[in-house]
């Protein structure tokens, strides 16, 4: 009996031997190579590609916004922010619902972050329906960040060049596309492979919202990354301000 229990017990040793080996792993190896593997996605995906640099800024255009309702009072500018700009033309005047799917999807995530920001372009004769608009919205969301500058098609035009893309704005000073601009005044995109051009992503189609809001997110990562490299902590960067 006793020769019998010991040939069982030395049966099983490799056995035992080799759960202890599996339970090593999955305690001290497996964490490792999961760490490892999340660490290499966020630097693979911690640039936003950059289409073209020197986007000319709107500091200079000030006296042609339209401040409707709730507008912020600060600087107009594209420095230091992460912006979003569109040149809608006449667009709003026939269709007020136009910016439903960057209203809804896009502008009520990101306007609780401090230095985010939406820009449009306007023509002449649309402040009417801009007022409407922002009245409507702000009973959903903060809409002090979305402001217009009122602008002829030719000033529209020729911002819309500094972004020095292969694209035209449409016959009414407009385009379908919605930008992002960087804090250093840089033409922001990606998803190459996924949307219509390389440059912006059009507003009008739900699911290029969604790659616009993905790419924001990499974008406020970018930064985020970038401070905890420098070790500088600052008060505006991926600062959130919650709607109360």
């Amino acid at each position: 009996m006793e020769l019998h229990i010991v040939a069982i017990t030395t049966r099983y040793l490799p056995l035992c031997s080799m759960k202890k080996k599996l339970v090593l792993i999955v305690l001290f190896v497996l964490p490792v190579v999961i760490y490892l593997f999340f660490a290499s996605g966020i630097y693979n995906f911690a640039n936003l590609p950059l289409r073209s640099s020197n986007v000319a800024d709107i500091a200079g255009m000030s006296s042609q916004e339209y401040k409707a309702v709730q507008t912020v009072e600060a600087p107009l500018t594209f420095k230091d922010h992460i912006t979003l700009v569109g040149y809608l033309g006449d667009a709003l005047q026939e269709n007020p619902g136009y910016t439903a799917n960057l209203n809804l999807m896009i502008f009520k995530y990101f306007e609780r972050y401090e230095d985010f920001q939406l820009i449009l372009f306007i023509n002449p004769g649309s402040e009417v329906v801009i007022e409407a608009l922002k009245t409507e919205l702000a009973r959903i969301f903060d809409v002090s960040k979305m402001r217009f500058i009122v602008a002829s098609k030719e000033q529209a035009n020729t911002h819309f060049e500094s972004l020095q893309t292969d694209l035209s704005l449409m016959s009414d000073g407009g385009h379908p596309d919605i930008f992002i601009i960087d804090r250093e005044l840089s033409l922001r995109s990606g998803h190459d492979e996924k949307k219509a051009n390389v440059y912006g992503y059009d507003f009008t189609q739900a699911v290029e919202m969604g790659y616009l809001k993905d790419d924001i997110k990499i974008l406020l990562a970018e930064y985020r990354l970038a401070l905890k490299k420098n070790n500088n902590a600052s008060p505006k960067i991926e600062q959130r301000r919650e709607v109360k």
